[in-house]
């Protein structure tokens, strides 16, 4: 596959991989991988940027996502593209291991809680609660050899 290299998080599946965004259609093929129309950006230093979902932050979140030393979360899928001096995009120069060590994905995990039955006729278990607990972890990296 030709096109500039790019990584995306997808922080529901808790990975970061490799893809490739051709010179044509650029920004459909972003927002469809992004998952939204309204997309803005987030710079990560000066030859690194995040493009995210404007919007993302207002809706339901299943998770999060946070940027090393960057103040708010950032919500849906991330993708992290390279930029020059004049702000075009360019190859990710950065190792995808680098920038997965940026990033903490933030989600609940539900672990349930089981009472026994133990009478006559009755011998179990039933669920009595959910307990939350928050897992925080970089994403995993995926190796697509197709890039």
């Amino acid at each position: 596959m030709k096109g500039t290299k790019a990584y995306l998080v997808e922080p529901l599946l808790a990975t970061i991989r490799i893809v490739a965004i051709p010179q044509e259609n650029r920004l459909a093929v972003i927002r469809n991988l992004i998952g939204c129309d309204l997309i803005d950006m987030v710079r990560i230093d000066d030859r690194l940027a995040l493009i995210v979902d404007d919007n993302g932050l207002q809706e339901t979140l299943p998770c999060v996502t946070q940027l090393h030393d960057y103040p708010s979360p950032l919500a849906g899928n991330l993708l992290i593209i390279g930029t020059d001096v004049y702000g075009e995009t360019i190859d990710v120069a950065a190792a995808i291991e680098d920038i997965a060590s940026r990033l903490t994905i933030v989600r609940p995990v539900l672990h349930p809680v089981f009472e026994t039955l133990n009478g006559p006729r009755i011998f179990g278990t039933r669920l009595s609660a959910m307990e939350v607990r928050v897992e925080q972890r970089p994403p995993a990296v995926v190796e697509d050899n197709f890039y």
